[in-house]
């Protein structure tokens, strides 16, 4: 009995040992934000307010990502309001802390810091610093175990002022396992300084020959700024890394210098390797892999551009012979994250549907990132601009960041190098962002009009000019937010000649009609100087991977053929990044007694078509689907079909991991969480172009068009379709390789 008795107080002894060791390891909330104040921590400055914010605050994109009601959203003043916000001091009694952060990526300025002793320990920042992104937070954690029974207080820091100059934070929590909480790095004060190196030369030809690593990655350090001065100006800026000695690079960029030719430049980098730039040389052919078109996941018949990262389609014109389309664009670096760098790409094509890619038109430089704008063409001689051109003459405006203002430059030859104008910026600093300006000539006021988006809050500003040099602003329109265009489009329904205004909408949260939408358009009546809409806000393009689209201006045939970023599309492995829309027809039609813009491929599309793989007429759906199950997954295909919906029920048509869903009674067409309402007739006819990495869809002669982000090695079947209905007939075109 005792020693039963002494074995029962042990295991008793012991059971109380454990819990009290498993109550010592438990997290340790640090704060989750649910309160309706900030308890003990303390505000200062104006962007944190006095309390926890709700979600997302009037004027910002959705955010998400978030636990519970609250969180730190320094949004509250916008992105121009700046201040800081500090906990109590606590003890550090686990191994890592983690936490949830979203908004600004700008070190020092949009971040979460640990501060011991005074000094910042760790830090982390959101993930964004360029116009577009994303407000989800992602989860981060820092490693503190070196700092184990200190005291410490977190101090989160909105220093930046214009765009993604807020920080948003949530559930700071101390633990003795992150789990998958990814590690922040550590604070650039904390590692041993790189030094800079730099190496003057003077430029002999056209090119300097960069060896690149490869990135995905723009936050894992090597990745460093690599400046090229000339005449005591910074002409270039780049973020690179560079290969070590011995080391193969991934690929190779040959960086356009010509521009600098005949200069003395100095080149500055940061790196432990002081002859990295030694190694550097210069050439006067362009460095190419001949197999870049060949690789697994590039698109056959969607423009791509070689290498690199693009987003925004920018600038489409057309003049003697040639579309000319730019695009945001990093040469160095598949990951939008990596210093983004913001270039404009070029490329040309003779037909739409087959591009040759021409040197990058413009670079970053001392005014910072070139971002989104457009090409207006310029209708008569104006003094210090353009002149000895043949008019009209393209005249390209962009945003520069440093700070948002809009820039122009010309071309001295047909658009193969382009030159700033002397006297930027034409349009200096308004507000929040300033970005994507849209130019056109407007006949009836003998102006040029710009629609320009101004942040804080959303609003496109219309500006007018009579030189592309002076401007004044005119009007406000206001919740309109990012990428504009502005054209005009004969109304379907009384034949009326309107404008149409195209581009993202969002009201403020606590708006009585809310609406957002990332492709939306009204048709309006404009005198030069205000846009009266006539029509409601209406959904365009339906996406969800279409963003950024802009038409071309002087287009030969007079139509509004549009191009737009397929954005979010994913290419894995590949050393380029994201790829555009094929062209697209724009057309106002009358539908069900209303104006409705549709969107078809532009006829160029139709010749990419090989002969039909088959034809089928008048069959069922289960003998259409028998001859769609020999269609392999990594075919470019350009499917029609048209069926006659029978009865009730639903019509589903799957490619790959895509599933559209027609409902015969409601006659609502829906695709993952959006819907559309067609209005066919007998039948419902539906166009597919299946691409590597994207699938376009075009119903009802357009009124409902979609793109979405696909690969070709995503399960499902390669073209199916299934539901109550005859299938009165299936076209089945080859595409051709538009890079062979």
């Amino acid at each position: 009995m005792i020693k039963s008795h002494t074995t029962l107080l042990q295991f008793l002894a012991c059971a109380l040992a454990g819990n009290a060791a498993a109550r010592a390891a438990d997290p340790i909330v640090i704060n989750d934000f649910e309160g309706t104040d900030y308890g003990h921590w303390i505000a200062s400055g104006d962007a944190f307010g006095t309390a926890p914010a709700g979600g997302t605050l009037p004027g910002q994109m959705h955010v998400d990502g978030f636990q519970g009601r609250g969180l730190v959203n320094s949004f509250k003043g916008g992105d121009n309001a700046i201040g800081k916000l500090t906990s109590p001091k606590f003890k550090i009694e686990r191994k890592f802390v983690t936490f949830l952060i979203g908004g600004g990526g700008y070190a020092n300025e949009t971040c979460i810091n640990l501060m011991v002793d005074g000094k910042v320990v760790r830090t982390a920042t959101g993930n964004n610093t360029e116009a577009g992104g994303s407000e989800t937070l992602a989860p981060a954690a820092w490693d503190v175990f070196e700092f184990a029974g200190r005291e410490a207080s977190i101090v989160i820091v909105d220093e930046r002022k214009g765009g993604w100059g807020h920080i948003n934070v949530d559930h700071i929590v101390q633990t003795e396992d992150r789990g998958s909480f990814p590690l922040a790095a550590k604070p650039a004060s904390l590692a041993p300084a790189v030094p800079e190196i730099t190496r003057q030369l003077r430029i002999h030809a056209d090119f300097l020959q960069l060896p690149l690593v490869r990135r995905e990655d723009g936050k894992k350090p090597g990745l460093e700024k690599l400046s090229i001065e000339a005449d005591g100006k910074l002409m270039r800026t780049m973020h690179v890394e560079l290969p070590s000695e011995g080391m193969q690079p991934d690929f190779w960029y040959s960086a356009d210098l010509r521009e600098l030719r005949g200069k003395q430049v100095t080149m500055r980098y940061k790196s432990r390797d002081t002859k990295a730039l030694e190694r550097l040389e210069l050439g006067n052919q362009e460095i190419v892999d001949p197999k870049a078109y060949e690789s697994l996941h590039r698109p056959r018949f969607h423009f791509s551009p070689r290498l690199g990262w693009m987003n925004d389609i920018n600038g489409s014109y057309f003049q003697d012979g040639l579309y000319h389309i730019f695009y945001q664009f990093n040469p160095a670096t598949t990951s939008k994250g990596a210093g983004f760098d913001m270039h404009w790409g070029h490329s040309v094509s003779k037909d739409l549907v087959h591009w040759d890619e021409w040197p990058v038109a413009i670079f970053p430089d001392a005014t910072g990132q070139c971002y989104s704008g457009t090409t207006v063409m310029q209708q008569k001689p104006i003094p210090g601009l353009n002149e000895g051109a043949k008019f009209p003459a393209p005249v390209m405006f962009f945003a520069a960041t440093s700070p948002f203002s809009q820039h122009i430059a010309t071309t001295p030859d047909n658009g193969r190098s382009w030159k700033r104008f002397s006297g930027n910026p034409v349009v200096p600093n308004i507000g929040n962002g300033d970005r994507d300006p849209k130019v056109i000539w407007h006949e009836a006021s003998q102006h040029y009009v710009m629609v320009l988006y101004v942040g804080g809050p959303d609003t496109y500003r219309i500006l007018r000019s009579k030189d592309l040099i002076k401007w004044e602003q005119a009007s406000v329109l206001p919740n309109w937010y990012e990428c504009p265009e502005f054209l005009p489009m004969k109304s379907a329904v009384t034949g009326e000649e309107l404008m149409l205004l195209y581009g993202c909408y969002r009201t403020p949260k606590d708006a009585k009609d809310p609406f957002s939408s990332d492709s939306c358009y009204q048709l309006g009546r404009f005198d030069g100087k205000t846009f009266t809409p006539i029509t409601n806000l209406r959904n365009a393009h339906r996406g969800t991977n279409y963003y950024a689209a802009l038409v071309f201006m002087n287009e030969p045939n007079n139509r509004p053929i549009m191009m737009g970023w397929a954005r979010g599309t994913r290419f894995p492995g590949e050393i380029f990044n994201q790829c555009a829309s094929v062209p697209l027809l724009m057309q106002m039609k009358a539908i069900h007694g209303e104006d409705t813009l549709c969107f078809e491929p532009a006829e160029e599309v139709n010749k990419l078509r090989g002969q039909p793989l088959f034809k089928l007429n008048n069959v069922s759906i289960a003998e259409a689907n028998a001859k769609l199950q020999g269609l392999v997954s990594d075919a470019a295909l350009d499917v029609s079909v048209r069926f006659r919906p029978e009865a009730t029920g639903n019509v589903n048509v799957t490619i790959r991991g895509i599933r559209f869903t027609y409902d015969i009674a409601t006659k609502i067409l829906k695709r993952a969480n959006q819907s559309s309402q067609l209005h066919p007739g007998e039948f419902v006819d539906a166009r597919f172009l299946i691409d590597r990495g994207v699938v376009e869809s075009f119903w009802n002669q357009g009124e409902a068009a979609y793109c979405i982000g696909s690969l070709h090695t995503d399960t499902g079947p390669a073209f199916a379709i299934e539901g109550n209905a005859v299938i009165e007939e299936i076209v089945v075109y080859p595409m051709a390789d538009i890079w062979k």
